[in-house]
Parts: structure tokens; C-alpha cells; sequence
């Protein structure tokens, strides 16, 4: 029942479910976007200063008050004492009705107190909600309740104002309690870390850290059991990781030296060594923390449910001035006020304003569960709409560890993979492993590192200038020897892919990589087909290399692009009329996933291509694009559901009202029951993926 507004970007998120709202006054002062949250917040051990044990006791006292209010009413106007003109009965009747007054005070207070606030504050904004309609429903019952008492006659609605103020609060108490699951659903993630880390000494011998304090460069080791306290790349041992709980990833991962794994992941029997990459709070978890902790951003459809509740709120009250009106044509003052707040009750927009954004954070959050970070909700506005996908090649549908050889001095090929290491390209991975393949001597760290996008990398070693990267681009500055062109042609022809490097001018050593196409790949296609999406590879890589995974996957496909070339073939397609979807990992990708109506980045690549994504894949599980667009379908239709539920439930419930056949307390709970409908139909987006997935 609380209306979660599109508010401007000054806003927080409720410290209880999430959603957004005003920042509170203070410093370190919790913030609420309703009542109920408070209330459920207190009530189910959260801090909320001193005042928590009494907004626990609040609404429990406020329902014991008016239960007695009811029972008290339900008695003071039965058949014998309604009507009986005898002078005692009538005293007694008169001094029931200023005990009635009496204990509709403290109602008054602890829950329209807080209320009336809450409308004043929107009256000062310009707009009317929900707390301002039933501050007016309620108050005037109450009002015009305290003027029949004074005067000795008239119908008395004490017990309207006092149960529709409990029915209420309790609405939003449970629906606070629906909307923070899906703030709480994904907060297991960042429990997965363990208490501790075990950080490897310069002497050798191993203390235990907070996971707080690991930063990049540090050697941990991971013991049989425990967690891994940050994203580390494995450098000895070997053995299986459960990924589950952080990349959806069902079946434990075979991990060897050069992978990389993310904190809280599960190790298994292994003892692992491994070096940070990434402390939590940088990683996976931490984006995951931080867009719990953020409000959600307003989308193009939370926007225009939030104008059409505003409407809404307006219309309610011409409604609620026409409704009086007849009402007091057929029984007066009091069939007018009753008939006002009946309309004024079920005409809250309140069901209307939890529609959307209850939906879009439970999605989100089983999404999160599944390794997929949703950090723009746009992204699951258009995704059922996307019928063009491209695919980047290397480090998105291939493993870049595949077959290795190479040609060259066993110095060169140190310094060849330093320099491919410092470009951060999908490609570091795959070369690593020739450290141990060949005597290689230890190279210094390459400065000046220039990266080229799409083409290669260059830097110096000492006074020694060197370039590394694909044949075309070292050819166009370097002359290749004989012998080892007739190498690399022999590579190509198998479909592999190209490193040359080349020192003071002159190529010394070449690698050719054989990536493996990623399990899920075919999958992942399959999949995009059946939801009439067609599917493209767009890679920097050899056309030769390019076709040859093209033709695996049978999919068109285009090599020997640069960033650019992928940037103007995305906005090609988006002239066209096409919905498209880019997926990449290198720097090469970043202008194409901008250029794209919907982008997703994989979590192993580049901090540039993940900076420019809308969404991140946290493992390289490519089902989670189809599954992205599963989520959009998903969340469409339950959206469109709970709309098409909002305005047919205040279609009906109006009628009834303005026509007086709706009690006020049925009105209010209606209302309770149509904001709960709503809740519960959202909150089952947190299961998502939950059996048909992975």
C-alpha cells in the first residue's frame, strides 16, 4: 500500500524492502518509505533508535483499541439500546459514544499521526497519495462522529475511523514484509564469504585477515571447505569449486592453475594458492551489494504508472465529492462522509504504485541468483523486443584456453606474454600456461603499454621497444620472415588464432591458440532462435578463425572488424528498425555495447566493456542471454497483469462505492487485498529460473 513514486535521483533506498524514497533528516538515520516498513522493520529486529520497541507495540495496540471500539459499538447500538427513548438509555447511549471518542484518540494518534505527516509532506510537493486520502476519509468520520456526540444526536463512525487506520496498517505491514524479500533474497550472496582469509606472508608463512583488508597482488590460501575471500586467479592446486550460490552454475567447476574464480565461491576437497585480482567489495559481490543498497531507478514504465496514480489520486477525489453529494441526498450528512471515504479508500492508487516496481525488484534479484547483474532495468524493458543479437568471438563464445604452440626464442615468448597479460585482452588466459610449457626466463613488467582496440598491444622492456598482436596489424609494421610466415599459414588454415610479437622492428616469435568453444554456446543460440532472435558473430579476429566457429554454430558471421566496424554494423541494424543485443568482453567491445539497445558484458572481460554494459554475466554461462530475455517476458506479463488487476479491481470496488454499496471497513480491506494481490504476484518473479534454468 505504500506508493513507491519515481522520485528524483536524491532519493535512497527503504532500509527495509528496498524501494524509494525521501532521505531521512539526520546523519545515520535510517530511511523509511512508509509506516509499514518501519513497523516491520522494528518488529522483525532492525534498529530503528530508541523508538523501536514502541513502534513494534504501536500497531498492536492500536488493533487491541479498535477491537474494543468495534465490540463496544457492536453493543452500544444493538436493537435495545439503538432505539430506546428511555431518559436512562439515552445517558448510557451518550456515554458510550464519548467512551467510543475517548479510545479513538490514541488510534488517532498512533497510526493517523504519522499519517497526516506523510500527507502534508505531499501537499507541500504538490501532490496528492494515499496517505493524504485516508488522513481525509478518516478524520472526517472521526470529525463528524465528535460533532454528533457533542450534540447528543446523530450517527457516530467512531469505529470506521479506528478499524479502516488498523486494516491499513496492517496491509502495509505485511506488504512490507512481501517487498523486502526481494532486497533480502540476494543478500545470501554477500554471506557466502567466509570469516576469515588466509594470507600468504613475504616470509612465507600465513596469517588470517579480515576478506576486508585482501587487496590485489596478494597471495591467499584457500583451505578444503572454505569460501574464497575475494576473485582470485588459481596459482597452484587443482580441483573442483562450487560456483552455485554466485553464478547459478548447478555442477562444481574443475578449477586449474590460471582460472579465475570469484569470492564466495565454494572450494571443495583441494587446498588451493591463489593471487587477489579483486577484493569483494570490487568483484561480483560487491556490485551485487551496492544495487541492493541503491534505490531503484525509475524506468519509462515506472514513470508512467506513477503519472496515471497521480491522475488516479485526483479523480478519487471528484469521486469522493460526488459521491457525497448523492449520499447526502438519500440519508444525509453521514451516508455522505460514509459513502466519501468508501470511494476515497478503494480508489488509492496504492496497489497501482506497487505494481511495477515490486516486479522489477524481484526480478532482479532472482537474476542476481542466477550470476546475472541487472545494473540498468531499461535493459529488461526492451529485452523481449530484441530480435538482432551479436556476439562477440574470443572470450565470449570461445574459451580462449584452448591448443597452444608456438615459434621463438624462449625471452621473447616471456615477453610476448607480459605484454598480452598487460593488455588485459580475453587472450592473457590462454597464453599464461607457456610459462610452464618453456624455460622461460623472468621478464620485467612492460611500461609505457599502449593498447591498440581490435589489433594488438605495444610497450617497452627497458630500452627495448615491443609490439604484440594480430598478424595484419604486425605486418602492417613489421616485416614477417619466410619461415615463420609458412608457420602461421599452417595455423590458419586450422582455424587458429594469431599472436605475433615483434622486438626493435623485427619479429622474433609468434603463438597460435586454438580457443574452445564455450559448452553452453549451442545452447545459448538454440535458445535465442526459438525466440525469433537471430544471431551474428562480430570478432576482430581472422575471418578464417571467425567463419570456422560461425559455421560450427550456423550463424552468419563477420571478421577482421575493428571497434568501430562493430559500432556502425549495431547502428546499422538499430536504422533498420532492429532490436539489438551486443554481448562482448574486450575494450574492442566497449563502443558496440554502447551503441546497443540492450548490452551485456562477461564478468571475466575487460572493466571498460563491464562499465559500458547494461548487464553482467558473472560466469561464462551464455544461457543467461536467453534467460535475460525469459526475464523481460516474464516481468511483462506480470506487470500487464497486475495493471490489468489494479483497474478492474477499482472499477468494480467504485462502482460499488459511489453507489453506497461498499461499508467503509470493506473498503479498506478490499484495499488491503488487492495491494497484497499485487505483492504476492511480484514477489513469485523471485523464484525465477528456479526449475527450468541451468
Amino acid at each position: 500500500m505504500a506508493e513507491p513514486a519515481a522520485l528524483p535521483s536524491s532519493s535512497v533506498a527503504c532500509a527495509h524492502c528496498g524501494l524509494p524514497t525521501r532521505p531521512a533528516r539526520g546523519d545515520n538515520v535510517r530511511a523509511f518509505c512508509c509506516l509499514g516498513c518501519r513497523l516491520a522493520s522494528a518488529a522483525t529486529g532492525g534498529r530503528v533508535g530508541a523508538k523501536a520497541a514502541f513502534l513494534e507495540a504501536r500497531l498492536l495496540l492500536s488493533a487491541f483499541l479498535s477491537m474494543g471500539v468495534m465490540e463496544f459499538t457492536l453493543v452500544l447500538y444493538g436493537e435495545d439500546l439503538a432505539t430506546s427513548p428511555d431518559p436512562a438509555t439515552v445517558a448510557l447511549r451518550r456515554l458510550g459514544q464519548i467512551a467510543l471518542a475517548v479510545f479513538t484518540v490514541p488510534v488517532l494518534g498512533l497510526l493517523g499521526v504519522p499519517l497526516l505527516k506523510g500527507a502534508w509532506q505531499d501537499v507541500r510537493a504538490g501532490r496528492i497519495r494515499m496517505d493524504g486520502l485516508i488522513v481525509l476519509g478518516t478524520f472526517s468520520a472521526f470529525g463528524l462522529s465528535l460533532h454528533h456526540t457533542i450534540l447528543g444526536e446523530g450517527p457516530v463512525y467512531y469505529e470506521t475511523a479506528t478499524t479502516v487506520l488498523t486494516l491499513v496498517m496492517l496491509g502495509r505491514r505485511l506488504e512490507a514484509t512481501v517487498r523486502a524479500e526481494g532486497r533480502h533474497a540476494a543478500e545470501h550472496l554477500a554471506d557466502a564469504l567466509p570469516g576469515t582469509a588466509h594470507r600468504v606472508t613475504h616470509d612465507g608463512t600465513i596469517e588470517e585477515v579480515a576478506p576486508d583488508v585482501l587487496k590485489p597482488g596478494d597471495r591467499i590460501v584457500v583451505r578444503p571447505g572454505e569460501a574464497f575471500p575475494a576473485d582470485v586467479t588459481i596459482r597452484s592446486g587443482a580441483g573442483s569449486v562450487a560456483c552455485d550460490r554466485i553464478t547459478g552454475e548447478e555442477a562444481p567447476r574443475e578449477t586449474v592453475p590460471g582460472d579465475r574464480v570469484l569470492a564466495g565461491s565454494a572450494n571443495g576437497a583441494s587446498a588451493f594458492e591463489a593471487e587477489v585480482v579483486r577484493p569483494w567489495a570490487e568483484g561480483w559481490l560487491g556490485a551485487v551489494r551496492a544495487l541492493l543498497d541503491a534505490p531503484l531507478p525509475p524506468t519509462r514504465i515506472m514513470r508512467r504508472v506513477d503519472r496515471i496514480a497521480g491522475h488516479l489520486a485526483w479523480i478519487s477525489l471528484l469521486l469522493a465529492g460526488w459521491a457525497a453529494h448523492l449520499g447526502a441526498a438519500e440519508g444525509g450528512v453521514g451516508e455522505a462522509c460514509r459513502r466519501a471515504l468508501s470511494v476515497l479508500l478503494v480508489a488509492c492508487p496504492c496497489a497501482l504504485g506497487l505494481a511495477t516496481p515490486l516486479a522489477y525488484r524481484a526480478i532482479r534479484a532472482a537474476l542476481a541468483r542466477k550470476g546475472l547483474l541487472v545494473a540498468e532495468v531499461v535493459a529488461l524493458e526492451i529485452a523481449p523486443d530484441v530480435d538482432l543479437a551479436i556476439l562477440d568471438k574470443t572470450g565470449t563464445l570461445t574459451d580462449p584456453v584452448g591448443a597452444l604452440d608456438f615459434r621463438g626464442r624462449p625471452e621473447a615468448i616471456g615477453r610476448l606474454v607480459a605484454l598480452v597479460e598487460a593488455s588485459n585482452h580475453a587472450l592473457a588466459r590462454a597464453v599464461r600456461p607457456l610459462r610452464d610449457r618453456v624455460t622461460v626466463p623472468p621478464a620485467a613488467l612492460p611500461t609505457n603499454v599502449v593498447v591498440t582496440p581490435g589489433a594488438g598491444v605495444s610497450g617497452r622492456f627497458g630500452d627495448l621497444g615491443a609490439d604484440a598482436g594480430s598478424r595484419a596489424w604486425i605486418a602492417s609494421r613489421h616485416p614477417l620472415p619466410a619461415e615463420l610466415t609458412a608457420w602461421c599459414d599452417r595455423a590458419a588454415e586450422g582455424g587458429a588464432t594469431l599472436i605475433i610479437h615483434a622486438e626493435a622492428g623485427t619479429v622474433v616469435a609468434a603463438v597460435s591458440v586454438r580457443p574452445t568453444l564455450r559448452s553452453t554456446a549451442r545452447d545459448a543460440v538454440d535458445r535465442l532462435r526459438r525466440y525469433s532472435v537471430d544471431c551474428e558473430i562480430a570478432s576482430g579476429d581472422r575471418p578464417e578463425a571467425t567463419a570456422a566457429l560461425a559455421h560450427e554454430l550456423g550463424i552468419p558471421a563477420a571478421g577482421a572488424l575493428l571497434p568501430q566496424d562493430k559500432q556502425e554494423r549495431l547502428a546499422r541494424a538499430r536504422r533498420e528498425g532492429r532490436v539489438t543485443l551486443m554481448v562482448g568482453d574486450g575494450i574492442n567491445d566497449a563502443p558496440a555495447l554502447h551503441a546497443a539497445d540492450v548490452s551485456i558484458a562477461m564478468g571475466s572481460g575487460t572493466a571498460l566493456a563491464r562499465a559500458e554494459a547494461q548487464v553482467e554475466i558473472a560466469g561464462d554461462d551464455l544461457t543467461a542471454i536467453p534467460l535475460l530475455i525469459e526475464a523481460g517476458k516474464a516481468l511483462r506479463r506480470v506487470v500487464r497483469g497486475n495493471l490489468a488487476w489494479t483497474f478492474a479491481y477499482n472499477a468494480a470496488a467504485l462502482a460499488l462505492a459511489v453507489t453506497g454499496n461498499l461499508h467503509p471497513i470493506a473498503a479498506a480491506l478490499a484495499m488491503v487485498l488487492s495491494s497484497l494481490v499485487v505483492g504476492f504476484r511480484s514477489a513469485r518473479l523471485l523464484r525465477f529460473g528456479a526449475e527450468n534454468h541451468r
